[in-house]
């Protein structure tokens, strides 16, 4: 899903949206029909062939001539949108909403195109009456706007219900940009994601990481995340609140009253950590504490309805109970109030305003001793000047890059990134800038950040020398390890791995990837590093499929080394690619003895077991993954698939719905729980897992498409559970 925008979706929508028909007899007769029916033919012929423009012009015409015609507002308004025209669109579509209220459809395009134009206020209004009116006929349009609107929510400091639209079943909770905006909610910022800082990225996506995994009920790891969260960030405003939350939901009173007593130091001002610490206060049964916290938050938000029922609660007798509650319904509709400190600490730093007269020979000058001195290598000279033309011009992007290269190339990392965050909030597409802004990052160490933007300047497009290039993606594909992600590093370095210029790094770097070592390289113990050299270049071979070479040399690896954890997994994994199923169970099992705290080998097993047709031996390995790993949704899968092979349905429905909560977007797990309701005969339900399956499919082909099929899928570990090497069927469910 596009985030931002449905994009292309208009000619399908419409089609069962509006019922185009429905002036058709007064089309017939109206004064001008003629030249409107020309008008409509020529602009829907324009449509259909692609040309936007002349349609764009044509629908104008026409609805010049016939003002009541939705169809042509509709058109019009859209095509317009479609265009990034925001501005001109808002008018055709507050004419369609003014005909028809009760489009969904058109509520939500006008809210879009006011969200794109700044119109914040209107866009809120409006995305909340489309919103309310129900997802119409297209979920896509639906979808979008429901991001939007919570982005507006949490700009307003709405976060309850900004978190509420989007953990919707309907929103990709798996997206960076859902993740992003989950971030913000959960601590607290009333900011747009432009307007963050990039030096908060890190901050923002690992408390998304957080809010995900909470909101996909992974209760296990949203804990993990939430302490690590703590631990990196523990003066950062309502981290411990977060964590503390958390722990109430589960049931951990004490733990969580001390993770809000932390957060009294970090927000002292704070009514909401006030009105948590008296709920939980009343379940630890102390009352006195419970008071105290209560009158506190109403002291600090006397107009918050919230802070009124938490003292009602601590409150005897009923009499004066039933007054406070009473004010807290009168202040039921009062918005809450803005966090300036929190403004402080995430917003981009604002861009520096020219003077009212700027000194254009004195700015002509700056710029060319800065060129001068650039090309004559007087680099700190070059800065300097820069520097100062900057000041007098501040929307000289130019030097402004000339300057961040510069200060790069000395070594001056800090002051790279500080100049690079004023570029990329002014050219938020440019991929080298993001790039070499990760690199500064890496090299003070700030890993988290760094492997945002090496990964946001990778989406987006490296640019520079083949050397800039390679240095770019070495980077990435070392912080991707660190963070777990090993296929991915695969994919980033397999690209570089050839070249002269860090090739030992970059082997080094995949046989990191390939024995799933979660390091940086220089944390490598010296005798590991030949070993994970040689499993590099192995790595490589398998990627080309040249496994006549690949798998002697991993055989040999696995008797030299038969105590190195994952080891004997990537052999088992290159048998598995190649179907030599029993002796890639042998490695498995051996696996077993040296990582028996990994689910990964009780997962292979059970799907050879369930590819071998022994439903048993795969339902015994796949309860074993699932006790090693809850959250895992592969091992809800497996065991789900087992339970349905062996006939247990009700066991089956149970696994792979939790599989299907934990990851959203896999078709083969719609496509087996579709067949379990079959079996069950819920008839509706396998109908709505058969039409989810068929979306998911689709778009699993055309990322295959896009991407090309990998040879060898050792250190894939990813939500549509090709690791297990079934592939998604091609063919609706019977």
């Amino acid at each position: 899903m596009s985030i931002r925008r449905p994009g292309n979706l208009l000619n399908a929508l419409l089609s069962s949206l509006l019922v185009l028909t429905m002036h058709a007899g007064a089309l017939q007769t109206s004064p001008s029909g003629e030249d409107f029916q020309n008008l409509s033919r020529s602009a829907s012929n324009a449509r259909e062939a692609g040309k936007t423009e002349q349609a764009i012009q044509l629908y104008q015409r026409a609805v010049d001539v016939r003002p009541d015609w939705e169809e042509g507002w509709w058109y019009l308004g859209t095509l317009l949108y479609d265009q990034d025209h925001f501005a001109e669109a808002i008018p055709a579509l507050e004419k369609l909403v003014q005909m028809d209220k009760g489009l969904s459809a058109a509520w939500n395009f006008l809210g879009l195109c006011e969200f794109e134009t700044h119109d914040y206020d209107s866009a809120l209004e409006h995305l909340e009456k489309g919103t309310s009116l129900g997802p119409g006929e297209d979920p896509e349009i639906a979808r979008v706007s429901k991001y939007h609107l919570a982005l507006l929510l949490i700009r307003e400091g709405e976060f309850e219900k900004a978190r509420s639209l989007l953990v919707s079943g309907d929103v990709n909770i798996g997206s960076q940009q859902v993740k992003a905006a989950l971030g913000l909610c959960l601590l607290r910022v009333s900011l747009l994601p432009e307007q963050i800082d990039p030096a908060k990225d890190g901050l923002i996506h690992a408390a998304g990481e957080a809010a995900s995994l909470l909101a996909l009920s992974q209760s296990e790891k949203a804990l993990s995340a939430l302490r690590a969260l703590v631990h990196d960030y523990p003066r950062i405003p309502y981290v411990h609140y977060a964590y503390g939350s958390a722990l109430a939901s589960l049931g951990q009173a004490e733990e969580a009253l001390q993770q809000q007593r932390e957060e009294l130091k970090n927000s002292p001002q704070s009514a909401l950590v006030q009105i948590e610490i008296s709920k939980l206060a009343i379940d630890l049964h102390r009352q006195q504490e419970a008071i105290t916290a209560a009158q506190a938050a109403v002291r600090l938000a006397p107009k918050s309805p919230e802070a009124y029922r938490t003292l009602a609660a601590t409150q005897q007798p009923s009499t004066i109970r039933t007054k406070t509650l009473q004010m807290a319904d009168s202040l039921a509709s009062v918005r809450p109030e803005r966090e300036a400190r929190l403004d402080a600490i995430y917003a981009t730093p604002a861009a520096g305003k020219p003077p009212i007269a700027t000194p254009s020979a004195e700015f002509e000058a700056l710029a060319q001793q800065a060129a001068t001195s650039e090309a004559s290598g007087k680099f700190e000279v070059a800065i300097s000047s820069y520097d100062a033309g900057l000041k007098l011009r501040p929307e000289w992007h130019e030097g402004r890059w000339n300057l961040a290269m510069l200060q790069f190339q000395a070594q001056r990392y800090s002051d790279a990134i500080e100049t690079l965050k004023t570029f990329v909030q002014r050219k938020p597409n440019d991929g080298t800038a993001w790039a070499v802004m990760g690199l500064s990052e890496f090299e003070i160490k700030d890993y988290n950040n760094s492997l945002i933007h090496l990964r946001r300047g990778q989406q987006l497009g490296f640019g520079g020398s083949p050397e800039s290039v390679q240095l770019a993606t070495h980077r990435l594909a070392i912080l991707l390890n660190q963070h777990g992600e090993f296929e991915r590093a695969v994919e980033v370095v397999s690209a570089q791995a050839s070249r002269a210029l860090f090739g030992d790094e970059s082997k080094i770097a995949l046989g990191m990837s390939l024995l799933r070592v979660q390091l940086l390289p220089e944390q490598v113990k010296l005798p590991d590093r030949e070993l994970l050299r040689d499993a590099g270049a192995i790595a490589a071979l398998l990627q080309n499929s040249k496994y006549d070479e690949a798998l002697p040399r991993l055989k040999t690896m696995v008797q030299s080394h038969p105590a190195f954890p994952f080891l004997h997994y990537a052999y088992g994994m290159a048998l598995l690619s190649l179907s030599h199923f029993e002796d890639a169970e042998e490695q498995f099992r051996q696996e077993q003895k040296i990582s028996p705290t990994s689910e990964l080998p009780y997962l292979r097993l059970a799907s050879i077991g369930l590819r071998t047709h022994r439903a048993a031996d795969a339902n015994k390995f796949a309860e074993q993954a699932v006790h090693l790993s809850p959250d895992s949704g592969e091992a809800h899968y497996l065991l789900g698939k087992s339970c349905l092979a062996l006939g247990q349905q009700i066991g089956a429905i149970a696994e792979l719905e939790t599989a299907a909560r934990i990851a959203p977007n896999s078709p083969e797990v719609h496509f087996n729980l579709a067949k379990a309701y079959g079996r069950a005969g819920l008839k509706e339900k396998e109908e709505r897992e058969r039409a989810i399956f068929t979306e998911q499919n689709e778009i699993a082909q055309q990322q295959r498409s896009q991407s090309g099929t990998q040879s060898y899928g050792a250190a894939r570990d990813t939500t549509d559970f090709r690791v297990t090497g079934i592939e998604p069927p091609s063919a609706e469910p019977k």
